[in-house]
């Protein structure tokens, strides 16, 4: 095993995996390197879904406009370094292992026992600051009032949704929801919401009339209208801006992108980014995994659909794809989520299901039990190996089929790279997937 695999081995299997949402050791390992996080300005995003969507935009977009732009989500698809970059380089494997053997040996001495996701985040800091990024956009991980990224100064907080998800360490109920996600708002700093359900919108309003920090609102402080050909218009207190197109599939990133364009206007004078780069930016850029189309006859679509509010989209979407031909989905499931209630809704709307498990992922629920909610509803099948029952889709798809990957992020992951495989075989016209 190379020395890379032994770091990330190492920094998984960290505390044997534990979450435990507490700012004070973030605080003192920061400390030990100057307090890194302070010496680039920051874009601080949290929301139910949504925001790593949302991260990718304002990163694409200040990027076009010559900012030296650092980028931080969470989780990662397939490679580690996916999540953390500046501009379109992600952090390098040996850069990996001798930031985290530097952080050990300091947070090791200073005797700071670091979680997984605060040592990661930790690693990030350090590296924007030391890459000299001008500026950072840092999506939320779990939560945001507790969460590692919330020693960030931010210029501008955005939260894009909320919907019941985490309940375990967020609040069974939207307003205990909301104030944690609302945690990450600081003094004086402005706010930037979606449209958020209203238990939800005056929880977030009167933590930032607290905080005496301004409020922006979806719907109310800027408009998004949707336009048949997928275009939205932006309408903002100064900023005016018609038939915005973006890169990214589905009604819900057009609100997405709003946010981001809000967020933009809001900083105007911070960072000077202007209507060709937002038009540029929404453009072009890309995020992996969201109603992500990956392959043609059949099509096959990736989606990382996980929670209530992220599947009500994804039927919306697939709603529109019926008229194309046949619906055909693979799925699986962590046991902490509502699987239950995403193939409840799910079931109205496809053809066919084949259900699965993601390799490797003890967390991962039978599909044997995932199956007991579509019996009876429509044609399933139970292939526990997940490149089996890829495979077997495909295999057994028409031309005009339309496959669905969803359920879980890392289920995506899972896949993602042999869908990139078979593409490219069949665009080398050998078309076999073995």
């Amino acid at each position: 095993m190379d020395a890379y695999s032994k770091t990330l081995e190492r920094i998984y299997n960290v505390r044997g995996g534990v979450i435990d949402l507490r700012l004070d050791r973030m605080d003192r390992a920061l400390a030990l390197f100057d307090h890194p996080e302070r010496s680039f300005r920051s874009f601080h995003i949290a929301g139910t879904n949504g925001k790593g969507s949302t991260a990718a935009m304002l990163h694409r977009i200040l990027s076009l406009a010559g900012y030296r732009t650092a980028l931080y989500t969470s989780p990662h698809l397939v490679s580690f370094t996916e999540r953390i970059r500046i501009a379109d380089e992600e952090i390098a494997p040996e850069e990996v292992v001798t930031l985290a053997d530097e952080i050990w040996d300091r947070s090791d001495s200073a005797n700071i026992s670091l979680t997984f996701f605060e040592i990661v985040t930790v690693m990030a800091f350090i590296y924007f600051a030391r890459r000299q990024a001008d500026v950072a956009v840092v999506e939320v991980g779990l939560g945001g009032r507790l969460d590692a990224t919330n020693l960030v100064n931010p210029v501008v907080s955005v939260i894009t949704t909320i919907s019941k998800d985490h309940e375990f360490f967020l609040g069974s109920d939207l307003t205990s929801i909301a104030r944690e996600k609302g945690g990450i708002i600081k003094q004086g700093v402005p706010v930037v919401c979606g449209d958020l359900p209203a238990e939800a919108t005056a929880a977030i309003r009167e933590i930032a009339r607290i905080n005496a920090a301004p409020f922006y609102k979806l719907k109310q402080n800027f408009i998004s209208t949707l336009k048949v050909d997928g275009a939205f218009d932006y309408k903002g207190a100064n900023w005016n801006f018609e038939n915005l197109s973006i890169g990214l599939r589905g009604r819900h990133q057009r609100m997405n992108a709003a946010i981001a364009v809000a967020a933009l206007e809001i900083t105007r004078e911070q960072f000077n980014v202007g209507e060709t780069a937002i038009r540029a930016g929404l453009q072009s850029v890309s995020w992996p995994g969201r109603m992500e189309v990956m392959l043609k006859e059949p099509t096959v679509i990736l989606d990382g659909a996980h929670n209530g509010e992220g599947i009500k989209a994804l039927i919306d979407e697939i709603r529109d794809l019926r008229s194309a031909g046949r619906i055909k989905l693979l799925f699986a499931a962590m046991e902490d989520k509502d699987w239950r209630l995403m193939l409840s809704g799910l079931a109205g709307v496809i053809d066919e299901i084949v259900l699965t498990r993601v390799s490797g992922m003890e967390r991962s629920t039978d599909p044997n039990q995932l199956a007991e909610v579509v019996v009876g509803k429509l044609p399933h099948h139970v292939i526990p190996d997940s490149p089996s029952a890829l495979e077997f889709l495909i295999e057994n798809a028409l031309s005009t089929d339309i496959i669905v990957i969803a359920g879980s992020l890392y289920l995506v992951g899972d896949v993602r790279p042999r869908v990139e495989a078979i593409a490219r075989r069949k665009q080398s016209g050998k078309g076999s997937l073995n």
